[in-house]
C-alpha cells in the first residue's frame, strides 16, 4: 500500500508540476541573447534607468510606450546593475517562468481542459510558439500573459474579486501594448454581455491598472489621460502604414532594420491622398472593396509565416519562413476548436479581436503571439477531457480534419501572396510600394 501510495503521489507531482518544470527548462536551455536592439534595447534601457539615476522616460521613451514598461524587466536590469552581463540572463530566466506559467496554466484554464494531455500539448506547442520569445526583454510575453490571466480571470470566475482583478491585469496589459485594446475590448464586451451589472467590477479593475499612466502623465507634465501622450500621433503614423504594409519585420543581421511587405494596388489606392487617422484607414479599406477584403486577409495571414528568427527576421531574400506550416495548422486546428466547442466561443471571440489588430496596424510577426496562443487553447479542446478515458473519446470527425486542412491551406495561399511583395530593407513609402508591383 505505501508503495503504491508514493507511486500515486509521484504520478500526481509529475502530472502537476512537470509540465510547467519542463517548459521553463527548455526555454532556458536556448540560452540568452547576444545583445538587445532597437525595440529591446529601449525597453531594457527604460529599466536600467531605474538604478542608474538616468531619465527612465527618455532611455524608455516614455512619449510613446506605457508607464509600466520599464517596471516589467526591473529584475533583470537590477541584477545587470549589479553584475555586468547578468541582466541578458536575468531576462532569459523572467521570461521563462512567464512562458511556463502561460503553456502549463493560463492556456489549459482558458480552454477549460487540465487534463495530463491537454496541459502537455499545450506546454509542448507553447514552447514551439513562444520561446523564441525568450532571451528578449520585449512587451510580448508579459502583455499576452497579462491578457490569458484576464481573460481566464474575467471568464472562468465568478466573485467580483475575480473581475476585479482581471480588469487590472487587462489595464496592464493595455498599457504594456495598446495593439491589445480591440481584444480586450472584445474582453469588454463579454464580460458585460455574461455578467450584466457585475461587469462595473471588471471597468472598475481596468482603470485602477491604468492608474500609474495617470500619474505619470501628470508628474511629466502632460494632459491627464490613461495612455502615453504621443498615443494619438502614433496610432495615425500606423494608420498610413497599415493602409497598405502586409507585414513589417525588424531586421537584425546588419544594414537598415526595416523590412517592410506591401499590397501594390492599396498602395496604388492611397498614393494620393495618404491615410493619416484611424478613421481615414477605415475609409480606405471600405472604397476599396472587394481588394481591400483580401488585403485583410494578407495582413493576418502573413503575419503566421514565422521563421526560427521570430520575433527577429532576416532580409525578404533571405527569409525562409521554416514554421509557417506548423503555425498554421496550429490556428486552423485550434480556432476550429474553439468555434466547434460550445463553451469556447468567447475565446474564438477573443481571437477575432486579435485579427482586428493585426488587419489594422502595421503588423509583426510578433503582433500574431495571442493569435497563435488562443488556437493552442483551442488545439487542447482536441484532446480528451479528463473525466473521460482515452479509449472512450470520440476521435476528431473526418469533416472537421478536412475543414481545418482546407483553412490551413488558404491561410498559407494568402501568406504566400502577403510576403510576394517586399520593399528593398528601410523605410516604405506608398509610392514606392505601387512601383513595386
Amino acid at each position: 500500500m505505501a508503495v503504491r501510495e508514493r507511486q500515486r503521489h509521484r504520478t500526481t507531482w509529475w502530472a502537476g508540476l512537470g509540465p510547467p518544470a519542463a517548459l521553463f527548462a527548455a526555454t532556458v536551455a536556448q540560452g540568452p541573447s547576444g545583445g538587445f536592439v532597437y525595440d529591446a534595447a529601449r525597453y531594457f534601457n527604460g529599466s536600467l534607468a531605474l538604478f542608474t539615476h538616468a531619465d527612465a522616460a527618455r532611455e524608455g521613451d516614455l512619449d510613446f510606450r506605457g508607464a509600466l514598461t520599464p517596471v516589467v524587466y526591473a529584475p533583470a536590469a537590477l541584477a545587470e546593475h549589479l553584475v555586468t552581463g547578468a541582466g541578458r540572463y536575468g531576462v532569459l530566466v523572467q521570461n521563462a517562468l512567464l512562458v511556463a506559467v502561460i503553456g502549463a496554466v493560463l492556456l489549459p484554464g482558458v480552454a477549460g481542459r487540465r487534463g495530463p494531455a491537454a496541459v502537455w500539448l499545450c506546454a509542448a506547442l507553447t514552447w514551439l510558439a513562444a520561446a523564441r520569445f525568450a532571451p528578449y526583454p520585449l512587451m510580448d510575453l508579459p502583455a499576452v500573459a497579462g491578457f490569458l490571466a484576464a481573460a481566464r480571470l474575467a471568464l472562468g470566475e465568478r466573485t467580483r474579486w475575480a473581475l476585479l482583478t482581471a480588469g487590472v491585469a487587462a489595464g496592464v496589459t493595455l498599457n504594456l501594448r495598446p495593439a491589445y485594446l480591440l481584444p480586450l475590448a472584445a474582453l469588454g464586451g463579454l464580460v458585460a454581455v455574461t455578467r450584466r451589472w457585475p461587469a462595473i467590477w471588471f471597468a472598475a479593475g481596468v482603470v485602477a491598472g491604468s492608474l500609474p499612466q495617470l500619474a505619470l502623465n501628470l508628474a511629466r507634465g502632460h494632459p491627464p489621460g490613461l495612455t502615453p501622450p504621443g498615443t494619438a500621433g502614433l496610432a495615425g503614423f500606423q494608420a498610413g502604414y497599415a493602409s497598405y504594409v502586409v507585414r513589417y519585420d525588424t531586421v537584425t543581421t546588419g544594414g537598415p532594420p526595416q523590412q517592410f511587405y506591401c499590397d501594390p494596388s492599396m498602395a496604388t489606392a492611397v498614393a494620393g491622398h495618404p491615410v493619416e487617422s484611424t478613421g481615414g484607414l477605415a475609409g480606405a479599406l471600405a472604397g476599396n472593396l472587394p481588394g481591400s477584403a483580401l488585403f485583410l486577409l494578407d495582413k493576418v495571414a502573413a503575419a503566421l509565416a514565422w521563421s526560427f528568427s521570430t520575433p527577429y527576421s532576416t532580409a525578404a531574400t533571405a527569409e525562409r519562413y521554416e514554421l509557417a506550416v506548423p503555425v498554421v495548422l496550429i490556428v486552423a486546428a485550434g480556432i476550429g476548436g474553439l468555434c466547434r466547442t460550445p463553451g469556447a466561443r468567447a475565446p474564438a471571440v477573443l481571437a477575432a479581436g486579435v485579427c482586428g489588430s493585426l488587419m489594422t496596424s502595421a503588423t509583426e510577426t510578433r503582433f500574431a503571439l495571442p493569435l497563435v496562443l488562443l488556437a493552442v487553447a483551442g488545439c487542447a479542446l482536441l484532446t480528451p477531457p479528463a473525466w473521460l478515458p482515452s479509449l472512450t473519446w470520440r476521435r476528431v470527425p473526418l469533416l472537421f480534419t478536412a475543414a481545418v486542412l482546407a483553412a490551413a491551406a488558404v491561410l498559407f495561399a494568402a501568406a504566400s501572396a502577403g510576403v510576394a511583395h517586399p520593399l528593398p530593407p528601410g523605410p516604405a513609402t506608398a509610392a514606392a510600394c505601387a512601383a513595386n508591383g
